[in-house]
């Protein structure tokens, strides 16, 4: 047993020094703030839910950095289907992750992310508006949303 926590102690420790290697201290330089809208349309449950640990992994990354993000998430495409309420829209090999997705919806709306779907997709995914979680807030197009936002200074994130 102590041989194995050994090797793992051995193999951990060149992930954990190029960690601590990387900064995004120049392209940071300057900023106290940042604006985010991610655009997530992916509709693959595994993918989907990377998608959404990435965009942890950057929120957090940026208040470590010192840095006040705000983000928008805007729920377009087949993604709709997970950020609804209930057992339905997906099949039930995928609930456990349908959870897991609904987690960070939380999460996120505990962090003061804006949340938003577009109805456009919802329609398309024959998704019923009411059906979406309640963090959640249905615009009328997405794309509208995601372009207005732009314009208002914030990155666009892509997500697929």
């Amino acid at each position: 047993m102590k041989k194995i926590a050994l090797l793992v102690a051995i193999l951990l420790v060149p992930v954990m020094t190029f960690a601590n290697q990387f900064s995004d201290a120049n392209a940071l330089k300057g900023l106290k703030t940042v604006k985010v809208v991610c655009d997530v349309n992916v509709g693959k449950p595994q993918l989907l839910l990377r998608r959404l640990e990435l965009i942890d992994e950057t929120y957090t990354q940026l208040i470590d950095a010192g840095i006040q993000p705000t983000f928008i998430v805007a729920f377009r495409g087949p993604a709709s289907k997970y950020v609804t309420r209930g057992n339905g829209y997906v099949s039930p090999e995928h609930l456990a992750t349908k959870k897991e997705i609904q987690g960070w919806i939380a999460q996120f709306h505990e962090n003061g992310f804006t949340l938003e779907q577009c109805a456009i997709a919802a329609r398309a995914q024959k998704v019923t508006y009411g059906d979406f979680l309640p963090q959640i807030t249905v615009v009328q197009n997405g794309y509208i949303s995601i372009v207005a936002y732009q314009n208002k200074g914030y990155a666009l994130l892509p997500m697929d």
